[in-house]
């Protein structure tokens, strides 16, 4: 037999616990304030929770409005001006009797079905919500990441650069940089000028540095770079089995499996180097935003790096968590080891996000070893088995 749907109903797996959350997220985006919000929850949660998925009944709050008002708080006269204004944005339907009265049998009261209706679209605004959210922090972190290059590269400048009028444009631009705080009032035309206009300025110091014999990416005296050797003494690290464990990987990162061919002495880390010997997850990311016209610098490796974290599903935490330890270049380096490891002929990574803390860890131990994890790469990457 056919059962013929009345109403409309939640789709599968939502209740009314769920629209309330759901609406509590988008309502200052539907005209929705906190008072208002409050009653259309008080009212939601006062219905039965099987009348919001049957197709037969629809879900209606049919309380006394004398007592409703009591227990939130407002004088009969606001409760009705607040339900007028459910009503006007299209959340609920007032039925009542022509006394005003409201009875449950006879399906009288404050009917939330347009609210189901309109379900889909409220929905969409979230997800459109969360998006830009996300867009937001996306370009806020990538400002984050240019203004420690920034202050980097100053603290390598040497003291001659005090009489140099293009050193002087470019500190007197980065001192007018808005504070990170006051980014998120930007809104996202003028935010992306500035990130435009500070990916310019990073160029030109760059530039600076460069045309001295300078690099910017030398680190400053108390940063780590690229290449390093963190491990306290030389460890064998055995034939891994063919088990998915994030400490096993990071070994793997380090030291392949012996070899009767020797390995190559590790090249110098150029960003050029790094992009031959990098997975292709950051490869794309490099191929994506770099500009083609320019050599590629320390700096789009950090950024493609970083840009790439959300696609491999570690959380940005992970590379906060690291940055007292490795910094920018060193958290790049590891993302890139992660990113290769992906591709590993025998014991591909299958937690990204577990073998990325498994190599902070290990940094912070004092048992990295970078040089290891360029040999072994270059290894692979020249088809050494």
């Amino acid at each position: 037999m056919n059962v013929i749907q009345t109403h409309p109903t939640l789709p599968e797996g939502w209740t009314k616990g769920a629209v309330m959350a759901l609406i509590s997220e988008v309502a200052p985006h539907i005209g929705l304030r906190p008072a208002r919000l409050a009653v259309l929850n008080y009212i939601i949660g006062r219905t039965r929770a099987s009348d919001w998925t049957s197709p037969h009944r629809e879900p209606v709050f049919f309380g006394a409005q004398d007592l409703a008002a009591v227990e939130l708080g407002k004088t009969s006269r606001q409760l009705r001006t607040d339900e007028a204004a459910l009503s006007k944005l299209g959340l609920i339907v007032k039925r009542v009797a022509a006394n005003g009265a409201r009875y449950g049998r006879a399906g009288l009261g404050l009917i939330l079905t347009p609210l189901i209706a309109r379900l889909e679209e409220f929905i969409a605004l979230r997800d459109r919500l969360r998006a830009e959210r996300r867009h937001l922090r996306a370009l806020k972190d990538l400002r984050s990441l240019r203004l420690g290059h920034m202050k980097r590269c100053i603290t390598i400048l040497p003291s001659s650069a005090n009489d140099d009028p293009e050193i002087a444009r470019i500190l007197a631009s980065f001192d007018k940089w808005p504070r990170s705080d006051a980014l998120s009032r930007l809104g996202l035309e003028r935010l992306n000028a500035h990130l435009k206009a500070s990916s310019d300025l990073c160029n030109s110091l760059d530039d600076w540095l460069e045309k001295r014999g300078l690099s910017s990416d030398q680190p400053a005296e108390n940063f780590r770079p690229f290449t390093q050797n963190t491990r306290e003494e030389t460890q064998t690290v055995k034939t891994p089995p063919a088990v998915d464990n994030s400490g096993r990987h990071a070994e793997i990162a380090q030291s392949e499996p012996p070899s009767s061919i020797p390995c190559p002495a590790p090249p110098a880390l150029t960003p050029e180097n790094l992009y031959r010997i990098a997975g292709d997850g950051l490869r794309m990311m490099l191929d994506a935003s770099r500009d083609q016209n320019r050599p590629l610098k320390e700096r789009d490796i950090i950024e493609a790096a970083w840009a790439l974290l959300p696609m491999l599903d570690i959380h940005a935490s992970v590379w906060h968590e690291g940055q007292s330890t490795l910094g920018d270049h060193g958290l790049a380096f590891c993302l890139l080891l992660v990113d290769a490891q992906r591709d590993h002929p025998s014991y591909p990574v299958r937690n990204p996000g577990g073998l990325m803390r498994e190599l902070i860890r290990r940094a912070k131990a004092g048992r990295l070893d970078f040089d290891a994890s360029v040999a072994a790469l270059q290894k692979r990457r020249n088809g050494v088995r």
